[in-house]
């Protein structure tokens, strides 16, 4: 028998005979690493010089059959790291991998599984089972140094899009055994392949709930608003909103008395600055606020701010690196100026939306002027201004 190996494409690559690895890093070299796998994954086959040159080498190269020998010779002399067997054979005109050297893949014990899964009638076991092992065998997704060749990418991609929809079809078994502890490691490595995966997302906030951790159900829910916000200019998608607000209506059904429910609502630690939450969050208090201060007959106020180039009337004009910048100082002067009882949210990329509760108008003004000063010291050279709106909270439109 043979020798056999053993090679990893998910995750960084390995290729290893269980003693000795060759890794990405022994290899050194970003195309020496795309040619021994592209060898590796068409290892049945002969490979001829035209269509390695055609693969690696773009048209303008000088002597691309002279770069293809000089690389076949630094690769077959980092194949000895692993020993002096002969791993790649050559006639004229065309190389091929050694036939009498088997090589086990993940990637096809990935596709094994998966064919697996899709058997008609497998039993609930046998399906959570293999579920698991599709999800143990996909390490991570293909290292970037490869997916972007344009022979990998449509299977890299392929391969992570089956990995998202076998980690839901796991979380819906979870959720018929309660599982929700494993539901949220599953989850959680999951958004560490796809972090703008929704349906991962809503799974993600129902394994909470299930554990009773409102608390870090609500930070992940304003998280991944935020994420998909400032990454995909999009608020919080429709799926994960109805997820969220389902969770919020059921939260109170394991509370047993007043005590309990009072726990559950309080904070962790005492707050230190004002409350900073996603906008549908915000659109909630608001009008809570609202309804209150129109049936006592009060006046309270919301201030809009804006970071925008200095000069630029339009508001959306300018969001570059220094705009970017100055949302971030002016972040962290909301934190430290504001009262506990103040309500933030961001609004959009270079907007801040501030509820100012028992608030006068006259200390609502004086809050935006020191908050406008404090940010034009706070900027140093950054050519940037703060524009400030205030209006009266209203529950009529």
């Amino acid at each position: 028998m043979g020798k056999r190996l053993k090679m990893y494409l998910f995750g960084d690559f390995l290729l290893t005979d269980g003693e000795n690895v060759l890794s990405e890093a022994v290899l050194h070299s970003a195309k020496l690493t795309r040619l021994l796998v592209y060898i590796l994954m068409n290892r049945n086959v002969v490979l001829t010089h035209q269509k390695l040159i055609e693969e690696f080498w773009e048209d303008n190269t000088r002597n691309p059959a002279g770069a293809l020998k000089n690389l076949m010779y630094r690769l077959r002399m980092a194949l000895q790291e692993l020993d002096n067997e002969q791993y790649i054979c050559s006639m004229r005109g065309a190389y091929w991998w050694n036939p009498e050297i088997e090589v086990e893949t993940d990637y096809e014990r990935f596709e094994e599984l998966n064919r697996q899964l899709r058997i008609p009638d497998i039993t609930f076991e046998e399906k959570k089972r293999l579920c698991q092992e599709v999800i143990q065998c996909y390490r991570g997704n293909i290292s970037p140094r490869l997916a972007d060749e344009k022979w990998l990418l449509p299977r890299a991609t392929g391969y992570q899009s089956v990995y998202m929809d076998i980690v839901k079809m796991l979380c819906k078994i979870y959720e018929e055994e309660g599982a929700w502890e494993a539901m949220e490691v599953t989850c959680h490595q999951a958004l560490e392949v796809g972090s703008f995966d929704e349906d991962i997302h809503c799974w993600m906030i129902k394994s909470l709930q299930g554990q009773r951790k409102y608390d870090m159900a609500i930070a992940h829910y304003e998280k991944t608003g935020k994420l998909f916000y400032e990454n995909m200019g999009i608020r919080t998608p429709e799926k994960l909103r109805m997820t969220f607000r389902k969770m919020m209506q059921d939260s109170g059904e394991y509370i047993l008395d007043m005590s309990g429910l009072i726990d559950e609502m309080r904070e962790q630690r005492e707050p230190e600055e004002a409350y900073f939450c996603d906008y549908q969050i915000f659109r909630q208090v608001y009008r809570i606020e609202a309804r209150r201060v129109e049936r006592l007959g009060m006046a309270e106020y919301m201030v809009l701010l804006t970071v925008r180039r200095s000069g630029n009337i339009w508001r959306g004009l300018g969001v570059d690196p220094g705009v970017v910048e100055g949302m971030e100082i002016l972040e962290k002067l909301l934190r430290k100026h504001l009262r506990i009882g103040d309500v933030v949210a961001r609004y959009s990329k270079t907007q801040f939306i501030i509820m100012l509760p028992v608030c006068t108008y006259e200390s609502a003004i004086s809050v935006a002027e020191r908050l406008k000063k404090r940010f034009e010291k706070s900027i140093g050279k950054l050519r940037l201004e703060l524009l400030c709106e205030l209006d009266e909270i209203s529950g009529i439109r």
